[in-house]
């Protein structure tokens, strides 16, 4: 019977916030909360932009068109890569 010898390495990993000048840009964007009258969320979506004030204006925009739409949550995207560190 033969046995093969195996060699491990342990690497210590840190999740970072992805900031390198090739990183895809943080977006952000809008999504209406509102039930409609079948207790369904809205769900309507603004444009994701890397500029966090376009989707504070789809809100207003969504509201002229619903008065009664009023609750919203933010959406925020921010890549994030794993930074290998030194064997230890």
């Amino acid at each position: 019977m033969t046995t093969t010898a195996r060699r491990f390495a342990f690497v210590d990993w840190t999740l970072r916030p992805d900031q390198d000048d090739d990183a895809p840009p943080t977006t952000y964007a809008f999504r209406c909360l509102t039930l409609t009258e079948d207790d369904t969320e809205c769900a309507a979506t603004s444009p994701a932009s890397p500029d966090p004030t376009e989707p504070q204006a789809w809100t207003f925009d969504h509201m002229r068109e619903h008065p009664e739409h009023t609750s919203y949550a933010e959406l925020i995207e921010r890549p994030w890569v794993m930074w290998r560190g030194c064997p230890s």
